[in-house]
């Protein structure tokens, strides 16, 4: 396993979901994109660490642990927040991959397992963390997105009211989507791959129409 390509492609799925993250809830580009290179870089080594170390069950769990304390102490918001934010940047990028995953499985692309750390996986990675940069950018041109998590933020139910709580139960609907359609592209012998794009495009593209339907509240 070549130590260069993995970081790198490893580090542009992580650098891809935290620019996500930061368009998505409003925060500063400009400000925090040398955090989110640091950050992304480290994540890799982590993740690279516990391949090798065959400890790949344990990895997602650490790294996003880590996920969570470094979005919480950088972008100084609660835990909850932190979470919220984590788990939107996950679930996207989720929809994102399988949608991919589905298309490249139907055209030929991908033909069998997928294996880490190989020129078809390293393909995935690019071609998801490009979507997820043009998601971002025309979430920020539209001027889309929340605004509801602010630095130095605390807990608040009106954070959960409106149509900030329509964006949180669409998330969960959409975890619950990503999920379901990874099980049958797994256990299914011939699995309705387009359908499975088809319905993953079509959660993207309410979400970004949540998004677009920006909260107005100062």
């Amino acid at each position: 396993m070549s130590l260069f390509k993995f970081i790198f492609f490893s580090s542009l799925e992580y650098f891809s979901s935290f620019i996500f993250i930061l368009v998505q809830f409003r925060f500063s580009l400009k400000e925090n994109l040398t955090k989110i290179v640091l950050i992304a870089l480290l994540l890799s080594f982590v993740s690279y660490s516990f391949i090798n170390a065959e400890l790949n069950t344990v990895s997602p769990i650490i790294q996003i642990i880590i996920f969570l304390i470094y979005i919480q102490m950088v972008m100084k918001v609660n835990v909850v927040n932190s979470v919220i934010m984590v788990f939107t940047g996950y679930i996207v990028y989720g929809l994102v991959q399988t949608c991919i995953i589905a298309v490249f499985s139907h055209i030929g692309v991908i033909d069998g397992e997928l294996v880490a750390a190989t020129n078809t996986a390293y393909l995935l990675q690019a071609s998801s963390c490009a979507l997820m940069l043009i998601l971002s950018w025309l979430n920020h041109y539209f001027k889309g997105g929340f605004s509801f998590i602010e630095a130095r933020s605390r807990f608040s139910k009106k954070s959960f009211t409106g149509k900030n709580k329509g964006f949180i139960a669409f998330i969960v609907i959409a975890l619950l989507i990503t999920v379901f359609s990874n099980i049958v592209i797994l256990e299914s012998e011939n699995p309705p791959y387009l359908l499975i794009a088809s319905i993953l495009l079509v959660a993207l593209i309410t979400l970004f129409y949540l998004s677009l339907r920006r909260d107005e509240r100062s």
